[in-house]
């Protein structure tokens, strides 16, 4: 923890709240050493109590949601609404189900969110909403009593401006579905979610573009840093969601090896890289097993059992559904040739790993990056994308200027090329700003 004592100060009364919260307060842990050169430069942000107002959300609040299985049996799962910052604008958020999500981990997901809102330029808040439960297992029927049931749950609480087209998809087009008609119902919206619940219709999708956007900051952080380009670099992908298949499959469009993809139980590897037509695939079916890739794939090889670390390669990118970076694999990757590692969802690495990377010479990005670039193509997509490449020219506009202004955070905190601290940094100051210009 940083030696500034109004940070310190401001991080035990947070602990104090809610000693348990671990995730969050990890979160609010890396935040707060990341902002500490910030508030030192501008000590009238500490004075109106900014580092306080980070700790605790605008709203939280906890809901039962009760449904009838498939068999006839009374389920309940705990539905989480949280509503971090509306400084910037009105509640957006995300709705996430997974099984073992508490508060402690829905308030760090809506810290997140609030800050890659920020960060992607949208004038819009921050938060989550989600339960503990994992819709994906249910039949139709079932699926469909849960989700109006955490309808009738969540619906109370959303903002009286709220309509679905405005949900940021990260759910399956089911789930959205029953939760858009539930909305209809409670609400009389005779509106639809813009084509993204129903159809293909949008240019990118949220996870497309958090993978694609993910590699576009590799490539300049590695540019600016290093003086290589993505192109020739061996990457490894840790994670087997839609965003780590389409980061995989960039990233061998613009010329990479990904060598290795890695979910955690097992590696799929291949010495001169993942073929282009494997990593498509996988991104379109993520939810197949690496190990059936082995089988159609020629040449490539499945290896049980965790290792994905001990491949030596240049860049290395997180998401969700792989083993998590913890700072015992961020020595493995330094012992190599990383230059640089790149989150792609929140807690992929733990704050320990991320001190390891950046403190070993390697960058560190964190995943309010990624999470800017899927905002983008989905809060922002309301300004319409004629075609495909638009939307792609659009997200390479956007993740460049991203990047400047996280590289010069980076450069005013003292440390060029930190772009941990960086992006933390250029993600704070407009919501710093709203919230003084507005006296809230």
């Amino acid at each position: 923890m940083t030696d500034n004592p109004h940070i310190r100060r401001a991080y035990a009364a947070a602990a104090g709240r809610d000693p348990d919260q671990t995730v969050f307060l990890q979160a609010l842990e890396t935040l707060y050493e990341s902002l500490a050169p910030l508030l030192e430069e501008q000590p009238h942000l500490s004075a109106a109590g900014l580092p306080e107002r980070l700790g605790e959300p605008e709203v939280t609040a906890i809901f039962p949601v009760i449904w009838d299985d498939r068999r006839g049996r009374v389920r309940q799962a705990r539905g989480h609404f949280i509503q971090y910052s509306t400084a910037l604008g009105p509640w957006r958020g995300e709705i996430l189900f997974r099984r073992g999500l508490d508060i402690s981990a829905a308030k760090a997901l809506a810290l997140a969110s609030t800050l890659e809102h920020s960060l992607a330029g949208l004038a819009v808040g921050g938060g989550l909403a989600g339960a503990d439960a994992d819709p994906r297992a249910m039949d139709d029927g079932e699926c469909l009593r849960f989700c109006r049931a955490f309808m009738e749950g969540l619906y109370p609480l959303l903002p009286r401006d709220f309509h679905p087209g405005l949900w940021e998809g990260l759910l399956p087009r089911r789930e959205l579905a029953y939760l858009t008609g539930q909305y209809q119902r409670l609400s009389a919206w005779a509106g639809r979610a813009e084509g993204a619940v129903f159809s293909d219709e949008r240019p990118l999708s949220r996870q497309q573009a958090a993978g694609w956007g993910l590699c576009q900051f590799a490539e300049l952080a590695l540019r600016q840093q290093a003086g290589v380009h993505l192109e020739d670099q061996a990457v490894l992908v840790a994670g087997q969601d839609g965003a780590a298949g389409w980061a995989g499959e960039r990233a061998a469009r613009m010329g990479a090896r990904v060598l290795a993809v890695g979910d955690g139980s097992g590696t799929l590897y291949a010495d001169g890289g993942l073929p282009l037509a494997t990593l498509r695939a996988m991104a379109l079916q993520p939810e197949l097993p690496l190990l059936l890739w082995a089988i159609r794939a020629p040449g490539v090889e499945y290896r049980p059992g965790p290792g994905l670390w001990e491949t030596p390669a240049d860049a290395v990118f997180l998401f969700g559904g792989g083993p998590r970076l913890d700072s015992a694999g961020a020595r493995q990757l330094l012992s190599g040739r990383c230059a640089g590692v790149f989150e792609g969802v929140p807690g992929a690495a733990t704050a320990s790993a991320a001190r390891a990377i950046s403190g070993g010479g390697a960058l560190f990005v964190p995943a309010i990056a990624a999470g800017a670039a899927g905002s983008l193509m989905t809060l922002g997509r309301q300004t319409g994308f004629p075609s495909h490449w638009e939307a792609e020219r659009h997200l390479r506009a956007a993740m460049e200027d991203i990047f400047h202004a996280v590289w010069e955070q980076s450069v005013r905190a003292g440390a060029p090329g930190d772009l941990l601290r960086g992006a933390y940094a250029a993600a704070f100051r407009p919501i710093a700003t709203a919230i003084l210009q507005k006296g809230l």
